[in-house]
């Protein structure tokens, strides 16, 4: 059957059907990324398993392309598509909290603040994005990094179950008893093998965080992530820290000398005793020369997590960002991220997150998330306003993550802008990646989650 170019309605459908011209079908169309421009035949807001379950039914009779959408902050944009249908799951909110049992389930329109706000009424928490406007779908299907994830490892080591809706319309638990082999998948596979309507955590008891900013002049770059990188190799996993080189925006944590000028910013983090702090992140705090402002206290959880806001008009912004998962940040590779920065333009930025710990003793058994060994996550940014393809900003930044190709692991799935193929393989490498078309041809067959970081099903002589 042709595909229908404008749905009208969809037989059992109970959430609201936008279409091209309808009221709302602009806004809803996007994501976060103001680079993605992308015009759906349809998008549908789901409001349960059962809507996810009509619409799919409709894509597979008419022929639609399938885009699904959960906070919409993935930075390639695959929660809309063109000519497709979208499935909108951000109105899907639901989160339930058992503080006895130390778990949470949530449906997977919840963002990390909403998701927050919830457990932590309990003291308790999930390692998750550092942003709170992300959603929790897609960083947990991606793996999962966090500044948690030292001590409790990954988002996705983290889940005790998914509720799926398969290519085919079924509605299945998957956990450790159920469906063992694509509960290894899903915890690091992306959005390849179904629609998640439901996930089940596990939480950690965290009511406070000693944490804060330490500034320093763009001057002492090279220095100050060497200090950071040599401080790491011996703290406690209760301990983490990110460092950020960028061009300083307005905000209080920072000097109003370093507002818009070239600097870099340490994050230090203890999630342990607060008595012990000053010991643990003295290293990072003492150096000389100091740094030109400190800010380092103890916090609210929820109050760390709004550390880092987005930007105002996030939702104009072009973005291109993309992660990768290092072993070691030698004293080469130090120099070369600093000397691309400082001739770069004032919009290109490099973040760099402490990983290790928990992470790489992968606490909850395997997972599809192949590079436990990487010690550290650099996360390459350009974001800008104007031109969406201003190859001013676009270069650097590729210049940039292109230059660490000697030293990755892979790339980070969920911060993986570039679509090609070869790049989804290198996220996971060979054995992973294989094992990872066997179940996509299992569960999907079809290849109708296709926009994603796409595992294409392996051919039928692979699975005989």
């Amino acid at each position: 059957m042709a595909p229908s170019a404008h749905p009208s309605r969809i037989p059992g459908f109970r959430g609201r059907l936008l279409a091209p011209g309808e009221p709302g079908y602009d806004r809803a169309r996007r994501v976060r990324n103001a680079r993605v421009d992308r015009r759906p035949a349809a998008v549908a807001r789901c409001t349960g398993a059962e809507d996810v379950v009509a619409a799919l039914a409709h894509a597979r009779e008419q022929g639609l392309p399938v885009a699904v959408r959960g906070g919409g902050a993935g930075v390639a944009g695959w929660g809309t598509c063109d000519g497709g249908l979208v499935l909108d799951l951000g109105g899907m909110k639901a989160i339930e909290t058992d503080p006895a049992a130390r778990t949470a389930t949530a449906e997977p329109g919840v963002t990390w603040g909403e998701f927050d706000a919830a457990t932590q009424r309990h003291g308790l928490a999930l390692p998750g994005a550092r942003n709170t406007d992300v959603g929790i779908a897609g960083h947990t299907l991606g793996g999962g990094v966090g500044d948690l994830s030292r001590q409790y490892g990954l988002t996705s080591d983290n889940v005790e179950f998914f509720d799926l809706v398969t290519a085919d319309g079924h509605q299945v638990r998957v956990d450790e008893a159920h469906h063992a082999e694509l509960f290894w998948g899903l915890r690091g596979g992306g959005g390849n093998f179904g629609v998640v309507t439901r996930f089940g955590f596990r939480l950690h008891p965290v009511r406070t965080v000693v944490a804060g900013t330490l500034a320093h002049p763009a001057a002492r770059a090279g220095r100050v992530l060497r200090q950071v990188r040599d401080w790491l190799v011996t703290a406690p996993d209760a301990a983490s820290v990110i460092a950020v080189l960028w061009t300083a925006p307005p905000l209080p944590f920072l000097p109003e000398e370093l507002h818009f000028e070239r600097c870099v910013t340490v994050i230090p983090t203890w999630f342990g005793p607060a008595a012990q702090a000053d010991e643990v992140l003295a290293p990072l705090r003492e150096g000389e020369p100091a740094p030109v402002r400190d800010t380092v206290t103890e916090l609210s959880y929820r109050a760390y997590q709004r550390l880092l806001p987005s930007h105002p008009d996030h939702t104009l912004q072009h973005v291109y960002n993309r992660g990768e998962l290092l072993p070691e940040l030698t004293d080469a590779t130090i120099d070369g991220l600093v000397s691309h920065w400082q001739t770069s333009g004032p919009n290109y930025s490099v973040v760099l997150g402490a990983l290790g710990g928990a992470i790489g003793r992968a606490p909850a058994g395997p997972t599809a998330f192949t590079h436990r060994d990487a010690r550290w996550f650099v996360e390459i940014c350009a974001q800008w306003f104007g031109d969406p393809d201003s190859s001013a900003h676009l270069e650097p930044a590729r210049k940039g993550w292109q230059a660490l190709q000697d030293v990755t692991r892979g790339p980070y799935l969920n911060l993986l802008p570039d679509p090609e193929n070869h790049w989804v393989r290198a996220a996971y490498g060979t054995e992973t990646y294989a094992r990872l078309r066997r179940l996509k041809a299992v569960w999907d067959p079809g290849n109708l989650f296709r926009f994603n970081a796409n595992i294409p099903p392996a051919p039928a002589k692979e699975n005989d």
